[in-house]
């Protein structure tokens, strides 16, 4: 019998492993395009790209995820049916997200009311662009699902970091090379190309043979799965861009920028507790559906501090060091982005209640009303905080309209799964480790954070970056293990993660 623990391991270090790499390629082409263009053609294309992200999701909606509940119901030709099904599906909904972003285009100058005419001239003429490699890349948004759900997880890695990577190779590379912003957009349009063609051939390759008819799940089927689920989704993902719309409707394309930069969770640790907890759903509902509400509670925690032990260090880590960082990675001679420094700052306390997937514990109950009602309400919040705060303070008052929207919400949210799991909201999360863990990340941060300033000199930005990261990891790691927060048995898994481990050994279902 294989070990069910270390194959749960293997499985969440493979998704991690892949969501991190893929991350890091994203962020790394988001630096690249912030050094290389003005502050307005950095508003532009974040505007081109944020309408394009919002036209996907408002497509995609669910259809990608229901991979996973109906591939373990059909078998054979039968998937191929399914796939075939699927695609066809969002090439329909790829039509609408189409016509949704060329009529965002014929709205852009009522839009951004405070923009010049020649950035609101640009917009509208490379939005039909966009509006075509939405089109093209939608129907192939499935693939990475349908590889995990063959049990070909290494594959999936590779696929999500071969399409990250094409776009590194045609957007910023033109930009790179010296030409202009239409050409890198007529680049992504060859990426979309290109994705869609090398889709169609990996699934003719890795999926049985089947036609359409073969499918046995119905339309109506599918549709009543992935759409509450779509629509919570969708409702996530227009948050993540409230506050900027709020931004670049009340204030200037400069503004827009440096909220751009600064309103930004550090990427590679918010994927972690997302990436364990669609790893952890499956044995969340098993659990729920034997009744072992013990045994539920315990895993829930554990997922909860081995998250929490990575989480919260690094997004102390992130925020000591977010002068430095924002200088290094989007200041230039000609561009300063001093004024994003504390919106980032702001937002990544954020981060600090992204301790697990809050989502999969309501879905293991059933609770995807839920799920679709704390994801408006936070829509709502963000509205109402952001709006008075960003006329009263501007780019500030927004980030910290967003923090308290999230905040509120998390409480929500707690109380929501408390009635669940028939706990006090103060026993939903095992907050002593939390709370002792927060207080111990924080207090390290202070020596480290005043003496950055005090043995180095301001301007040494990367030295001073380095200096501020190292000795805070290493000061947190002893303290954290001084006090028995960290144990060894951690030290042990971590170290197994850092020497990829999971990905030499075969991971069983």
């Amino acid at each position: 019998m294989p070990d069910k623990s270390r194959n749960l391991t293997g499985k969440a270090g493979v998704v991690v492993f892949a969501r991190i790499v893929t991350t890091v390629i994203d962020l790394a082409i988001v630096i690249a395009i912030i050094r290389i263009l003005s502050k307005t053609d950095f508003a532009i294309i974040g505007y081109l790209l944020m309408i394009h992200e919002v036209a996907r999701n408002l497509a995609t909606l669910g259809f990608p995820d229901s991979v996973f509940y109906f591939f373990e119901r059909v078998a054979g030709s039968a998937r191929k049916g399914f796939v075939l099904q699927t695609t066809f599906v969002l090439l329909a909904t790829a039509l609408v997200a189409a016509a949704f972003i060329l009529f965002i285009s014929a709205l852009v100058p009522s839009l951004l009311p405070e923009w010049d005419a020649q950035s609101i001239t640009t917009v509208q003429h490379l939005l039909p662009v966009m509006a075509l490699i939405a089109l093209l890349e939608i129907p192939t948004w499935p693939v990475s699902n349908i590889l995990l759900a063959i049990d070909r997880q290494k594959e999936s890695a590779w696929y999500e970091m071969a399409t990250s990577l094409m776009i590194v190779v045609f957007l910023v590379g033109p930009l790179a090379l010296g030409y202009d912003l239409e050409i890198a957009i007529y680049g992504m349009l060859a990426y979309a190309v290109i994705r869609l063609i090398g889709s169609l051939i990996w699934m003719k390759l890795v999926l049985p043979e089947g036609k359409l008819s073969d499918s046995k799940i119905t339309l109506r089927q599918q549709f009543n799965f992935a759409i509450p689920l779509g629509l919570s989704s969708l409702v996530n993902k227009i948050n993540r861009y409230t506050d900027k719309f709020v931004v670049s409707v009340l204030l200037p394309a400069t503004a827009y920028a440096e909220y751009t930069v600064g309103a930004q969770e550090v990427p590679i640790i918010r994927v972690i507790p997302f990436a364990v907890g669609s790893v952890l759903i499956s044995r969340y509902v098993a659990y729920q559906l034997e009744g072992k509400r013990e045994e539920l509670v315990q895993l829930w925690y554990k997922g909860i501090q081995k998250v929490s032990l990575l989480v919260v260090p690094l997004t102390i880590a992130s925020i000591i060091i977010a002068s430095d960082l924002i200088a290094l990675v989007a200041e230039t001679e000609d561009t300063d982005y001093r004024n994003s420094v504390a919106p980032f700052m702001i937002y990544n306390l954020i981060v600090l209640l992204r301790i697990t997937n809050y989502g999969s514990i309501l879905q293991a109950y059933g609770d995807t009303k839920g799920v679709f009602y704390l994801s408006l309400n936070l829509v709502a919040a963000n509205i109402i905080l952001s709006i008075p705060l960003t006329l009263m303070y501007g780019i500030i008052g927004t980030a910290a309209g967003t923090f308290i929207a999230n905040f509120y919400n998390w409480w929500i949210t707690l109380r929501r799964i408390s009635g669940h799991m028939e706990l006090p909201v103060s026993k939903v999360l095992p907050f002593p480790f939390y709370l002792k863990l927060i207080t111990i990340a924080g207090i390290t941060a202070l020596p480290v954070w005043y003496s950055r300033y005090f043995f180095i000199a301001e301007e040494s930005v990367l030295i001073g970056l380095i200096y501020s990261l190292i000795v805070y990891l290493i000061l947190f790691s002893i303290t954290g293990t001084t006090l028995r927060v960290i144990t060894r048995k951690d030290w042990r898994q971590f170290k197994d993660w850092l020497m990829l481990r999971f990905l030499s050994s075969k991971i069983v279902s």
